[in-house]
């Protein structure tokens, strides 16, 4: 396995940061140490500091995210895949004893500081709603009724993260999953039935 560039360690390093502390929550001292990264290599990578970081961090985050609801979306029908999404975040907060929380979500509220950050987050999320639209599309659902549930999906989950920290259980995403299951399986059901005649 190729060993992590300078630049990527950075990345990682301050999407952990994020998750752990919030965009406000560490300064680059920490992040230096947790990368171990010396800091004028940081500024040969993103001489503007902090919020150029951060804002990458984002980015590449939001990608990862969407990436993997495009996968599970393509191998799963979309209820299902939702199902997985619950299953990895459920798994991250007991791997992480909670303390892992949604680099996107801790961007978001970063935005008079950081605002690039925060735009980036607003550019993943909406992303990922439109592909959970999409699939509930494909699946039979009327399509405006999946461009709602698809932004309704990501804001529970988003939703649902913060309160799993904050109750330490994690409940909310078995209840989220749950609901889908009850509103848009059945809903697209029922489109498919109208549409296919079966």
């Amino acid at each position: 396995m190729a060993t992590p560039s300078v630049r990527d360690r950075l990345v990682s390093s301050a999407v952990t940061m994020l998750r752990t502390h919030g965009a406000d929550g560490f300064g680059m001292s920490a992040l230096l140490q947790h990368s171990s990264v010396a800091r004028r290599s940081m500024y040969q990578y993103f001489p503007e500091g902090k919020a150029q970081l951060l804002s990458e961090a984002t980015a590449t985050a939001g990608k990862g995210v969407c990436a993997y609801l495009k996968a599970a979306l393509a191998e799963h029908h979309t209820l299902d895949a939702l199902d997985l999404w619950a299953e990895q975040w459920k798994s991250s907060m007991a791997a992480s004893d909670y303390a892992l929380g949604c680099p996107l979500a801790a961007a978001s509220l970063s935005a008079h500081e950081y605002p690039d950050a925060a735009a980036e987050s607003a550019t993943a999320l909406s992303r990922a709603a439109t592909l959970i639209a999409e699939a509930l599309t494909r699946d039979g659902l009327d399509a405006d009724e999946a461009q709602s549930a698809g932004r309704v999906a990501v804001s529970s989950v988003e939703g649902a993260i913060i309160v799993a920290r904050a109750t330490r259980s994690v409940q909310p995403f078995d209840d989220f999953a749950a609901h889908a299951r009850a509103v848009w399986g059945a809903a697209a059901d029922i489109s498919h039935i109208v549409e296919f005649g079966v």
